[in-house]
């Protein structure tokens, strides 16, 4: 027993050595990272067995793999002071940008929209979008914490509105919805960083403006998709397969769920691993399962937001609210898209569907997230 108890002591300062920043949102990247391996698992049975020779524990070890380097990236990012990250902002803009013009001429075709660039030794794909997010946001906390305790100007404020306007306009060509997230979440930053309304406005009319010029040249290549699913979405006679099949998921999970790897809809559901991954959540868990993942969402939110009250560390505090907006606007998009609220937009839940690298995209997010948090708590044992 004396030893056992040691050995607790020991991963426990272990983890008090190596942990550093905010203790609860590591609980809750760990709870979300731990329960999409699970409900990941019970949905890709069929996948798994189908698609890779009978191997039904194939995207079991993939997503293991997904979830353990999102968790390195965390730990590896949290360790940095976070204002390392001031020097790769504008620059992980540009690159961005560039990586989404490529797609545009030379990018992997995935059900329509080339949203992917294969990496050529290691032939791995990724979503230049994913990192259009993350610099983003830094590159707009960087610009809005150099005028939080100044008049903003329309001189100050035309390279973060032209910014946000040229990224969005590249990821909207292939991905609407990310598109949509990413402005509100640079809509929110703005609102949080103070900059006036007639600014905010602006930069509103700006982003529709350029959406429907897009919409209205077909510029987009899932225009026609978007429009499908928007239509079906209004039409009150008809319910479209996907969303079916979702609501005969959570209808059959009851209070208390079918229980561990017993979903019957993973059968049928189309994208049951990753889209509609919160329809089997549901369906397995239940609703105390549900409250249970919205509870972290929410728990995630607050304590990412925790930073913007430092008045005098601007830059860390409109970051950590970025990137957080970022993660959760994202998770309840696909959980309003699950139960009805949404039409279908093809997100992922953060930390729970199945991914690669849009993972390891999110662990970046949650290490910057930490590495706020982390400069705060050294704070006050200064």
């Amino acid at each position: 027993m004396e030893t056992i108890l040691n050995f607790g002591e020991d991963i426990q300062a272990w983890f008090a050595r190596n942990l550093k920043g905010d203790p609860v949102l590591w609980g809750v990247a760990v709870f979300l990272l731990g329960s999409g391996v699970l409900v990941v698992y019970s949905a890709s049975v069929m996948e798994s067995y189908l698609e890779y020779n009978g191997d039904t524990e194939y995207l079991l070890y993939k997503q293991i793999q997904a979830a353990v380097m999102a968790f390195l990236v965390m730990y590896v990012v949290h360790r940095m002071p976070y204002t390392k990250f001031v020097v790769f902002s504008r620059l992980g803009v540009w690159v961005s940008v560039i990586l989404l013009l490529f797609t545009f001429f030379k990018g992997v075709s995935v059900n329509d929209a080339a949203r992917w660039v294969e990496i050529p030794l290691i032939k791995q794909r990724f979503q230049p979008s994913e990192l259009a997010k993350v610099a983003l946001i830094a590159h707009l906390a960087l610009v809005l914490a150099r005028r939080f305790k100044t008049s903003y100007s329309m001189e100050s404020m035309a390279e973060p509105i032209f910014m946000i306007g040229m990224v969005c306009a590249l990821i909207f060509r292939s991905n609407i919805s990310t598109a949509a997230l990413l402005g509100a979440t640079c809509f929110m930053m703005m609102y949080v960083g103070r900059v006036p309304v007639r600014y905010l406005l602006s930069t509103l009319a700006i982003f529709l403006i350029a959406s429907g010029f897009l919409v209205v040249l077909k510029l987009g290549q899932r225009g026609s998709t978007a429009e499908s699913r928007i239509e079906q979405f209004m039409d009150k006679d008809k319910v479209a397969y996907q969303a079916s099949h979702s609501f005969i998921a959570m209808a059959r999970g009851g209070l208390f769920g079918e229980g561990v790897a017993k979903s019957r809809q993973r059968r049928i559901l189309p994208h049951s691993n990753s889209d509609f991954v919160f329809a089997i959540v549901v369906e397995e868990y239940g609703t105390i399962g549900a409250i249970l993942m919205i509870g972290a969402f929410l728990l995630l939110l607050y304590r990412g937001m925790r930073a913007i009250e430092k008045p005098k560390r601007p830059y860390g505090g409109l970051l950590s609210a970025g990137l957080t907006f970022s993660i959760v606007f994202q998770a309840f998009a696909t959980m309003a898209v699950t139960v009805g609220l949404l039409p279908v937009t093809g997100q992922t839940l953060p930390f729970v569907s199945k991914g690669g690298t849009s993972m390891l995209f999110t662990g970046l997010a949650m290490g910057i997230i930490l590495s706020v948090s982390r400069g705060e708590l050294e704070e006050k044992t200064i």
